[in-house]
């Protein structure tokens, strides 16, 4: 026996699901401090208010993610808030939610719901909604390309919205352009009357594909080293793999054409990550989406054939893995969080815990240094220096540009390169993202430079010197 979901209860039922993502998704939203991707986010969103393009102090056109970051600027028009530019990425999530549903309908009734259970609660996917970052809004569009690219087959008015979801995607991370070439063949093979839409996406595949392919080290032996990585962040969700094989088996014997249209691709992109010569949880954040929703497949194959006993199992999958049970080790999470996900590739500087007195005296005419600049500028206020350091420890230097004067400025805030110790008195910030990269020059130069200086602030992630 199972329950016979009419049009009303699955509304019921999937609305209740969005409330109760929604609800986990906004608690506490504005707490957590900005990770450092994050605050140069809103460094771009504050600079299309101000410029109308994202155009950073130092004249640097920041040309990553138009669409996204102009939503941003909008939502600072409401609110010059952490919340306010994370609740973009919250409705992004919620989405995400109702794509899986239309997508796991494909297969089932059952597998709708419950596909949008899975994707509600699930850890990264209520972290990732709580982010000013792309990552979410990538892995919307992602899919949401190869479902409306499925759905023309039938319907050619799809492809229309297909490729519109494409160029978003592309625009939001290159990634996407992983997608480019099976649009091209989809639409060659199955709208054949609409052929000449095949050059649109040929557009962006010609002209970033060199760009893509730098990106890559091209070394086997850095797709498996990476992989085993990506795979180590699994550990506490390895029952999920297991249900994610047996759900694309489920999944290839009842609609085999929607099932190979979402693996393909995003295999072929998640093997396209190991082989990038930086290693960063977030960017095979996006194939979580197939993992969770042909585990819900699965269940919901469970389910039609054997009826609302497979709802026990269902209900403990859902509860014992999540926060209430495993509070540091957790999946799913029921219980609502107030904290940053505890990522090592996403770190933070939290300035939330600096006094107001030493945040007074950081805002004052004394010149203030600093390293990496974007959160210095949304919590404190554009730094006067900033010492060059390399962002993910590779080279020495990747934050130094030149301007449109000549001069050698920090790309993020226009603030100008420090190269020796000032003459007057000043204040140093030095955080530990920005510390742990320096070269032997580099703390050389940083031990110099506070050599007479008192500590006001320190931390594991901080220290604030004054200097006289």
């Amino acid at each position: 026996m199972k329950i016979r979901f009419s049009k009303k209860i699955e509304i019921i039922l999937l609305s209740l699901i969005l409330v109760f993502a929604f609800f986990i998704r906004i608690y506490s939203l504005g707490v957590p401090p900005l990770w450092v991707d994050e605050a140069t986010s809103a460094i771009v969103a504050k600079s299309i208010l101000n410029n109308g393009l994202p155009i950073l102090d130092s004249d640097w056109l920041y040309t990553s993610a138009y669409f996204l970051h102009y939503i941003f600027a909008f939502a600072l028009l409401i609110s010059n808030s952490e919340f306010a530019i994370r609740f973009v990425s919250v409705i992004f999530g919620l989405l995400t939610i109702v794509l899986a549903f239309f997508i796991g309908k494909e297969y089932s009734k059952s597998a709708g719901l419950i596909s949008a259970l899975f994707f509600a609660i699930f850890y990264l996917e209520v972290f990732f909604s709580r982010q000013s970052r792309y990552y979410q809004l990538f892995q919307l569009t992602f899919f949401l390309s190869l479902y409306l690219l499925y759905k023309s087959k039938e319907n050619p008015k799809y492809i229309y919205f297909a490729i519109i979801s494409l160029f978003v995607a592309i625009d939001t991370h290159l990634e996407a352009l992983v997608l480019a070439p099976f649009f091209i063949i989809h639409i060659l093979y199955f709208s054949r009357k609409q052929w000449f839409l095949s050059a649109l996406p040929a557009i962006p595949l010609f002209k970033k594909l060199t760009s893509v392919s730098r990106l890559s080290t091209g070394s086997a032996n850095v797709v498996s080293n990476y992989a085993s990585k990506y795979f180590s962040y699994t550990s506490n969700m390895l029952y999920l793999l297991i249900l994610f094989v047996s759900g694309v088996i489920i999944g290839f014997s009842n609609n085999r054409r929607l099932t190979l249209t979402i693996i393909i691709p995003a295999l072929i992109t998640l093997i396209g990550i190991f082989s990038l010569e930086t290693f960063a949880l977030r960017y095979a954040y996006f194939f979580i989406f197939p993992i969770l929703l042909y585990s819900a497949v699965l269940f919901a194959f469970l389910y039609d054939k054997y009826g609302n006993i497979v709802l026990i199992p269902l209900f403990l999958i859902v509860v014992i893995p999540s926060n209430l049970f495993f509070p540091h080790t957790y999946v799913n999470v029921i219980k609502p969080i107030d904290y940053n996900f505890n990522d090592f590739t996403a770190p933070y500087t939290d300035y939330n815990n600096v006094s107001g007195e030493i945040i007074l005296e950081l805002r004052s005419d004394v010149p203030l240094i600093s390293y990496f600049s974007s959160d210095v500028e949304w919590y404190i206020r554009k730094p006067d220096f900033v010492l060059p350091f390399s962002l993910d420890g590779r080279g020495e230097d990747q934050i130094s540009v030149n301007n449109s004067k000549g001069k050698l400025v920090d790309r993020y805030s226009g603030a100008l390169i420090l190269k020796e110790i000032p003459g007057g008195p000043y204040n140093l910030i030095a955080d530990t993202f920005s510390i742990v990269k320096l070269k032997p020059s580099q703390k050389e130069l940083f031990e110099n430079l506070t050599e007479s200086c008192s500590i006001e602030y320190e931390s594991v992630d901080l220290k604030i010197y004054f200097c006289n």
